[in-house]
């Protein structure tokens, strides 16, 4: 008889199977967290990279943030609509290349930054909760060194 694959990670799992894990389990939370702001994930990385780019006095179009956050077209498309639609970002035309939409955020979505960093904090602070600053420290050089194996 075939076994069914736990549900819950153990010390067996494969460490590609136990990251995808973790990354659905911890977008989940912060789904969930961030209801109340009427927002996503996904989102919430939009607007903190258009708040980091206006801040450094950079114009942002469609390809940028595709590039930024390594989604398809189709996908930061869908992201981009839902997000004019509920008042958090403004797409114009380029002054310089008519062919481009510059995408800026909104008053509102500067008003909600503070509260969506403290509600991100707070899960970062949740997923390491018992760790020293070292371990923690050491996680993240472990991660980043996987991450660069990876990339090779």
């Amino acid at each position: 008889m075939r076994q069914v694959p736990p549900c819950e990670p153990d010390g067996d799992m494969p460490l590609g199977a136990m990251f995808k894990f973790i990354h659905l389990t911890a977008e989940n939370r912060f789904n969930q967290n961030l209801q109340a702001l009427n927002l996503t994930s996904s989102q919430m990385h939009i607007l903190i990279y258009l708040d980091h780019c206006e801040r450094v006095g950079k114009k942002v179009n469609q390809r940028d943030i595709e590039k930024h956050l390594h989604l398809s077209n189709p996908t930061i498309t869908g992201l981009l609509q839902r997000m004019e639609a509920k008042g958090f970002i403004t797409r114009t035309v380029s002054e310089t290349d008519g062919r481009n939409k510059e995408i800026a955020q909104t008053d509102m979505s500067r008003a909600i930054h503070a509260e969506m960093h403290k509600r991100l904090d707070a899960e970062n602070a949740r997923m390491v909760q018992g760790m020293s600053e070292q371990e923690v420290a050491q996680l993240k050089d472990l991660l980043q060194r996987i991450l660069d194996n990876i990339r090779e």
